[in-house]
């Protein structure tokens, strides 16, 4: 009868799988329907055979779920670079609070003081057409006089006339410092500026062209021949001489210290000798000196341009011949050389030539 019911309960649904037919499978159905009783008997026999088997619940999610940390968040710390403090020495006691600041350079808006409407700029090249005469002797003559001490000796009465014409022609003296500031920074010189220099320090520079140089309003630079004047060499100037002058606004350069070498063709250490011992003589002599040279002879090199500079020298006076002076050659400025042959027409042409015309 069992078998008929299920017989008739697969008919009545459809297709059913031909498994249940087998005598094993129909006691697995019978104990089932034993369980739940009769009154299932409504239900799909598909379901009835699904509840026979074993329940799976699959926990997928418990198994296989987890919870993941967050990973850290990374943000850059640049602050903490520039914060960083040094390990130093365990001697040093310096540690740095902060990042070093650097200080701007002062720019011409940043400057406190206004630079004078009368200065201008430094140029790559400045130029000041600036006579510089160049004198020796001035006085009589010796009567053993030959042609080299001729043409160094200029009259005392030629040297009157030729500071007369300047004076009349409006010129100003100026000493070589003024001309080098004026190089340097545009300083304003007079409209028609001289200098008057005066090589070797002979004594006559203080008989004669001091005194005269006084009567005119003039100025004057005189170039000292240390050992001499040192050791108190006739025909020389003394110290105390030179001091006087220097105190009246006489402007006073260094002529090496004995006068006995050319340097441009002397050993280093030659150089050395003539050019630092003369300098210190200076510097005992005469209070706040401003160094100035003047070439023995003209002659110089490049070793003798290094040891200017080393010294401080602003300027240095040449036997060059012209009147244009620049910024550029401070150490070579050029000269008139006035020779005690001229005539005063003949000062009057050379003068001009230079001053006005050529370089």
């Amino acid at each position: 009868m069992l078998e008929s019911i299920v017989v008739s309960l697969y008919r009545n649904r459809g297709k059913q799988r031909r498994a249940l037919r087998s005598p094993f499978l129909l006691a697995v159905a019978a104990a089932v329907l034993g369980f739940f009783g009769f009154t299932q008997l409504d239900a799909p026999v598909s379901r009835i055979a699904l509840l026979a088997l074993p329940t799976f619940t699959p926990t997928v999610t418990a198994t296989r779920s987890f919870t993941r940390a967050p990973l850290p968040t990374y943000t850059p710390t640049h602050t903490a670079l520039a914060t960083r403090t040094p390990t130093l020495a365990p001697t040093s006691t310096l540690v740095p609070t902060s990042a070093p600041t650097e200080t701007p350079l002062p720019t011409a808006t940043s400057l406190s003081v206004e630079p004078s409407p009368t200065v201008e700029p430094t140029p790559s090249r400045r130029e000041a057409r600036v006579p510089i005469l160049m004198y020796h002797h001035v006085g009589d003559l010796p009567a053993d006089a030959d042609a080299v001490r001729k043409s160094l000796t200029v009259s005392q009465a030629h040297f009157e006339e030729q500071m007369k014409f300047l004076a009349d022609q409006g010129y100003t003296t100026i000493h070589i410092a003024e001309l080098v500031n004026h190089l340097q920074t545009g300083a304003p010189l007079p409209e028609k500026p001289v200098v008057l220099t005066f090589d070797d320090g002979y004594d006559d520079s203080y008989f004669n062209v001091f005194p005269t140089l006084q009567d005119f309003g003039f100025r004057g630079t005189f170039f000292i021949i240390g050992a001499p004047t040192n050791y108190g060499s006739p025909g020389y100037l003394r110290w105390e001489q030179l001091v006087e002058m220097y105190e009246n606004g006489m402007e006073m350069g260094a002529h090496s210290l004995t006068h006995r070498f050319n340097l441009g063709a002397a050993r280093p250490a030659t150089q050395e000798t003539e050019i630092r011992q003369g300098h210190q003589l200076m510097v005992d002599h005469l209070p706040n000196w401003t160094p100035i040279f003047s070439y023995p002879s003209g002659s110089y090199d490049q070793t003798t341009l290094e040891l200017l500079q080393e010294l401080g020298y602003i300027a240095a006076v040449t036997t060059k011949q012209g009147a244009l002076q620049t910024n550029a050659e401070l150490l070579e400025l050029r000269r008139i050389r006035i020779r005690g042959e001229w005539t005063m027409a003949q000062f009057l042409y050379w003068f001009n030539y230079f001053s006005q015309e050529k370089g």
